[in-house]
């Protein structure tokens, strides 16, 4: 009986599988992780000085755009190495990259020119202050720079002809890379960043703000893990990294010292992980995924808004606290029906 070579091996010295496809190892996927980590505790640091230091920032040479742009200058470096030994390979254009990092390929330079937008539009315009950052033009270009570096691995890993219980290393790779990608989503939202605020319901337009704040930030934090799902098997602790993490970053950002976020984000993490490991969500097993759906927003606001009236830091009566929590619940299950929709009958199929 003949054996069909295992098309997910990876050569060391060429990156090619037994099937001729060009892939980066699950080595080189971390190390574009730890590169890309590089980046974004730059992306975090700027936002520190933007958010403390305020109004005395007057020039676009300073230690924290250093550490950011050497972040970049390291993951791109990374990434062209890996197109350099496609080219090697008789590869051209995008397709010169690993299997999945095409993305790369179209983020650094898009970050490289945004990049160099930034330095010509603070020369020109000055330094932008408070929510104008986010905001600004070549900001949002450098933002979606990243995102595209960010996916490369994430991207790769998906691709990888492996199934749901892949090796732990290949579904961390993933849980990495999409934790990496909602911490630079939260940090542009940080604004409506609702783990940040207390609601407190006092009148009709403040309130609605708050909700709005609550549902937004529970849709960033919900989307991230069905996508995985849809892909991989969670391993046991990816929802507690990627929560405690985002939220790390957020409150020394933000609030430099308090770590109440990130510590009520280890335990409501920790908290859907069990509850991901009682259900064990599935495309196979949709009711339980849509469970869980349900109550993955619930393990993070219901502990949060809740302990937040019974501390006495919040006038929310119960009916608006636990009402938060649960249409962000039906945010969630909103969610799944998306990315995990009913099959369509054949005749929807038919030409």
């Amino acid at each position: 009986m003949t054996t069909l070579p295992d098309p997910a091996v990876v050569h060391p010295d060429t990156g090619l599988t037994p099937t001729g496809t060009y892939r980066a190892t699950t080595r080189e996927n971390v190390i574009t992780m730890l590169l890309g980590l590089w980046l974004i505790g730059g992306l975090f640091l700027d936002g520190w000085a933007h958010n403390q230091l305020g109004d005395t920032l007057e020039s676009f040479f300073t230690p924290w755009h250093a550490v950011f742009y050497s972040g970049f200058a390291a993951v791109a470096g990374w990434c062209l190495y890996l197109a350099s030994r496609g080219w090697k390979l008789g590869r051209r254009s995008l397709a010169a990259f690993p299997d999945g990092y095409a993305l790369a390929g179209l983020g650094v330079p898009l970050f490289g020119v945004s990049g160099a937008g930034d330095l010509i539009w603070h020369t020109l315009l000055g330094i932008e202050v408070g929510i104008e950052a986010l905001l600004s033009p070549t900001h949002l270009g450098l933002f979606t720079g990243a995102m595209l570096i960010l996916a490369a691995p994430l991207n790769a890993v998906w691709r990888a002809p492996v199934n749901r219980s892949a090796p732990g290393a290949v579904r961390w790779v993933a849980v990495l890379a999409v934790g990496t990608m909602l911490a630079t989503t939260a940090f542009m939202h940080m604004y409506m960043w609702g783990l940040m605020m207390v609601p407190q319901g006092l009148g009709w337009v403040q309130t609605r703000g708050e909700l709005s704040a609550v549902l937004l930030t529970s849709l960033i934090l919900t989307a991230p893990v069905l996508l995985l799902l849809r892909r991989f098997t969670l391993p046991f602790g990816a929802i507690t990294v990627m929560y405690t993490v985002t939220n790390l970053g957020l409150a020394l950002m933000l609030r430099p010292g308090d770590f109440r976020v990130p510590l009520l984000a280890l335990g409501c993490g920790f908290l859907a992980d069990a509850v991901h490991m009682a259900l064990r969500p599935s495309p196979e097993r949709i009711y339980h995924l849509r469970a869980f759906a349900f109550l993955l927003p619930l393990c993070v606001w219901v502990p949060y808004l809740g302990g937040a009236v019974q501390l006495g830091q919040s006038d929310l009566s119960l009916e608006l606290w636990l009402g938060m929590a649960v249409m962000a619940g039906l945010g969630g299950l909103g969610i799944s029906a998306l990315l995990f929709p009913p099959a369509l009958p054949p005749e929807a199929l038919a030409a």
